[in-house]
């Protein structure tokens, strides 16, 4: 479990780091518009859905 989170941690850090220079770079020459945001957007999300998803489930089994 605990390594684990400590990946879980780390993929997350990776993904949030990739935001900003993302943001960073297209923040210079970026379209007019908000859609150049959509793929940062997009990939906070899809990496964070899931771990709330564990951490509900495994808050349950620890109550039980």
């Amino acid at each position: 479990m605990k390594r684990w989170v400590v990946f879980a941690l780390a993929w997350q850090t990776l993904v949030i780091a990739g935001c900003f220079v993302y943001a960073f770079l297209m923040s210079r020459t970026h379209p007019t518009g908000l859609a150049w945001i959509a793929p940062p957007i997009a990939a906070l999300v899809g990496t964070a859905l899931p771990y709330q998803l564990a951490a509900t489930r495994l808050m349950r089994a620890v109550r039980q």
